[in-house]
C-alpha cells in the first residue's frame, strides 16, 4: 500500500523547504550588504528566536515546524561560519561535536519537560532578540571599506621586437592598490577589476594593454577584519604598434571611466570595471522578456 501524505503535512513540508531557501539566500549575502560577522550573528539570532518560538507554542505540529526551521537556521549558520572563516579541521570537529551535544541535550530536556517557556517570557525574549538584531544591523551600516588606487604619472616604454611589424612592449609597475577595513566587523572584499587601453593614436585597436595585480586577484585575501589592510602592486603589460609609440617614450597614465575617450597624444588609460561587472550580473539575473 502506497504511503499517503495529507494536505496539511505537505504544506508544512513546503514551508520548511522555503524557509531553508530563505536562510541560504540570506547567507549568500546577495540581497543584503552585510558584514560576515553580522550575517553570522543574525543567523544565530534566528536560530535562538525560532527555538524559543517552538518552546512557547503548545500546539502540534506548529512547534515541530518551528524546531525544524530552527535546526535549519543552525545548520546554515554553521555552514556559513565554515565557508567564510575556513577553520582548521580540529575546530570543525569541535563545532560538530558541540552541536551534536547541544541538540541531544535539547531533545532530552524537551522529553523530560525540563525546558519550557511561557508566552510572556517568549515575547520578551523575542523582543530582546529583535532589538539585538536591529542594533547589529545599525552598527554594521557605519562605515565601509576604503579602496585606494594610486597610479604613477607616466610609464616609460622599453624596446621593440625584431618583427615585420615591430611593436613596443613592456611589463612595468605602475601603482598600488590598498583596501582597508575601518569598520567594527569582518567584511568580504572585492578587488576591483581593472582594464587597460591606449588612447591618442589611430592604431589603438591593435594595441594590447593589460593591468594586473601582484599578487593576483585570486591570491589576495577575500575578507578583512577590523583595521586590517591588504595591498597589491599594479602592473602594466603592454604590446603597442611601433608607429603609434617609440621605445624610450614616456607615456602618461590616467584613470578613466571607459576606454571610449580621446586624447591628443598617446595615453595609457586604467579603467575600473566594477560597475560594469555589477550591471552585467544584475542583467543576467533578470528574466528574459
Amino acid at each position: 500500500m502506497a504511503p499517503t501524505i495529507d494536505s496539511e503535512t505537505l504544506l508544512y513540508v513546503l514551508g520548511v523547504v522555503f524557509a531553508l531557501g530563505t536562510l541560504a539566500f540570506f547567507a549568500s549575502n546577495v540581497a543584503f550588504d552585510l558584514s560576515i560577522t553580522v550575517t553570522a550573528a543574525l543567523l544565530l539570532v534566528a536560530f535562538v528566536a525560532l527555538l524559543i518560538t517552538g518552546l512557547a507554542i503548545d500546539r502540534e505540529p506548529l512547534d515541530t515546524v518551528a524546531f525544524a526551521v530552527a535546526g535549519l537556521a543552525y545548520v546554515v549558520f554553521l555552514g556559513y561560519i565554515a565557508s567564510q572563516y575556513n577553520p582548521a579541521a580540529s575546530t570543525v570537529f569541535v563545532l560538530l561535536a558541540a552541536s551534536a551535544g547541544l541538540f541531544v541535550g535539547l531533545g532530552y530536556a524537551l522529553q523530560e519537560n525540563r525546558l519550557t517557556v511561557d508566552r510572556r517570557t517568549a515575547r520578551l525574549a523575542l523582543l530582546g532578540l529583535a532589538a539585538a538584531g536591529i542594533l547589529l544591523i545599525g552598527a554594521d551600516s557605519i562605515g565601509e571599506l576604503e579602496t585606494t588606487i594610486e597610479l604613477d604619472d607616466e610609464v616609460e616604454l622599453h624596446g621593440s621586437t625584431p618583427a615585420e611589424e615591430p611593436v613596443v612592449y613592456g611589463d612595468q609597475r605602475i601603482g598600488t592598490l590598498t583596501i582597508r577595513n575601518p569598520t567594527l566587523f569582518t567584511r568580504p572584499i572585492d578587488v576591483p577589476p581593472l582594464e587597460g587601453c591606449l588612447a591618442g593614436t589611430d592604431d589603438r585597436r591593435r594595441a594590447s594593454v593589460d593591468v594586473s595585480y601582484e599578487p593576483r586577484r585570486y591570491q589576495l585575501a577575500d575578507r578583512l577584519r577590523r583595521d586590517e589592510t591588504v595591498t597589491a602592486t599594479l602592473r602594466l603589460q603592454f604590446d603597442l604598434p611601433a608607429n603609434a609609440t617609440v621605445a624610450g617614450q614616456r607615456v602618461p597614465i590616467e584613470r578613466a571611466d571607459s576606454c571610449a575617450v580621446t586624447r591628443s597624444e598617446p595615453t595609457l588609460l586604467v579603467v575600473d570595471n566594477s560597475q560594469r561587472e555589477a550591471a552585467s550580473a544584475t542583467a543576467s539575473d533578470r528574466p528574459d522578456r
